[in-house]
């Protein structure tokens, strides 16, 4: 039986070669380019891009261009959304820092003015 690298996900299909010629584990990525979103390939851990090591398409192409348009336009909305997330995120911690600081330098004219006013 194959053995295949921790963590990758079962293949369906098409046989993996579980080792790249330099000896380490094959693993299983995804690719989220716009010619092929969402579409399984195997690759050697030292992989870099399509021109600089070992790859191998799992999945087989979309049906028609309509649905890879489709499936990249919906990443990119997930994508968005985890964006927009992490920026409302920021937001509001920001906000509390300024309502602390703005509480702080009320703290502190407060105090400033006691000292002016004391004998």
């Amino acid at each position: 039986m194959a053995q295949y690298a921790p963590g990758t996900p079962r293949v369906i299909g098409k046989y993996v070669k579980p080792y790249h010629g330099c000896g380490l584990a094959m693993i299983v990525k995804t690719a989220w380019t716009r010619e092929n979103p969402g579409k399984r390939f195997i690759a050697c851990p030292k992989y870099v891009g399509p021109k600089r090591g070992y790859y191998e398409f799992l999945d087989e192409d979309l049906p028609s261009d309509y649905y890879r348009d489709f499936l990249w336009e919906e990443h990119q909305k997930g994508k968005r959304g985890i964006q927009r997330n992490e920026m409302q995120e920021q937001i509001h911690v920001l906000t509390m820092e300024k309502k602390l600081l703005a509480d702080e330098l009320t703290c502190n004219k407060s105090k400033l003015q006691l000292y002016e006013y004391a004998p």
